[in-house]
C-alpha cells in the first residue's frame, strides 16, 4: 500500500519545489515516488504553475552544472600549469659564458672605426653654442656606448647628424643646429680636435675615432 503524504512533508516538498530542487532529488529526500511527487506537486500548485516552475529549475540547474564544470576545468588548467611550470624549474640549470680565446678589451676596440675609414654623409649637422662654439661631451653621456671601458667613457666627443631633424630634437634653448656641407672638413681640422681633447666623433649608431 503506498505511503500517505502528510501534511507537513506536503509544504517540505513544495518549499523544496519552489527553492529550485528537481522531482527526482526530492522524491530521494522524502522517499516517495517520482509520481507520488508530481502528483502532490500538481495538487498543491496547479499543473501551469508546476509546469513553469518545473522548467525553471530545469534551466537554473543546468546553468549550475555548466558553472561547476567550467570551475573544475579551469582549475584543472591551473594545476596542470603548475605542475609544467615545477618540472621546468626542477630541469633549469645555469650556463656559464664561454670567454675562452675571446679577447675582450679587443673586441671593444672595433667598437669604434677610423675617421679615415667612414663614409660619412655628404651633408651633416651638428650643434654648437650661441658663440659657435663647439659642446663636447663624454662618451660616458651617451648610454648606448656605456658598455665601453672606464678610458674610453672619459673621452671627449662630439656628435653630428645626418638628418636636420635629429639635430633640432636634441637642441637645447642655449644652442644652435649649422649645417656641414663638405664633411671631409674633420679630417682637416682633426689635429686642432684632439689637441682640445676631442677624440671621438658619434653619428646615430656608429662610433668614430679621430
Amino acid at each position: 500500500m503506498p505511503k500517505k503524504v502528510s501534511d507537513s512533508e506536503k509544504e517540505k516538498i513544495v518549499e523544496s519545489f519552489l527553492k529550485g530542487s528537481s522531482v527526482r532529488e526530492i522524491s530521494k529526500e522524502y522517499n516517495f515516488s517520482q509520481i507520488t511527487i508530481n502528483r502532490q506537486l500538481k495538487l498543491i500548485l496547479g499543473v501551469n504553475k508546476f509546469d513553469k516552475i518545473k522548467e525553471l529549475n530545469s534551466k537554473q540547474n543546468k546553468n549550475a552544472s555548466k558553472i561547476k564544470s567550467f570551475n573544475y576545468d579551469e582549475e584543472k588548467t591551473l594545476n596542470q600549469g603548475k605542475e609544467s611550470l615545477d618540472q621546468t624549474e626542477e630541469t633549469f640549470f645555469e650556463l656559464v659564458p664561454i670567454l675562452d680565446g675571446i679577447e675582450l678589451e679587443k673586441q671593444k676596440d672595433l667598437s669604434s672605426q677610423p675617421l679615415k675609414d667612414s663614409n660619412l654623409p655628404q651633408i651633416v649637422y651638428m650643434l654648437v653654442d650661441k658663440k659657435i662654439e663647439l659642446i663636447p661631451k663624454s662618451l660616458g653621456d651617451y648610454p648606448q656606448w656605456r658598455f665601453l671601458p672606464e678610458e674610453d667613457l672619459n673621452r671627449k666627443t662630439i656628435e653630428i647628424f645626418s638628418d636636420i631633424k635629429n639635430a633640432k630634437r636634441d637642441c637645447k634653448k642655449d644652442e644652435k643646429v649649422i649645417k656641414v656641407p663638405n664633411p671631409n672638413i674633420f679630417n682637416l681640422v682633426a689635429p686642432i680636435l684632439i689637441a682640445k681633447g676631442i677624440t671621438r666623433i658619434i653619428i646615430e649608431d656608429n662610433l668614430i675615432s679621430l
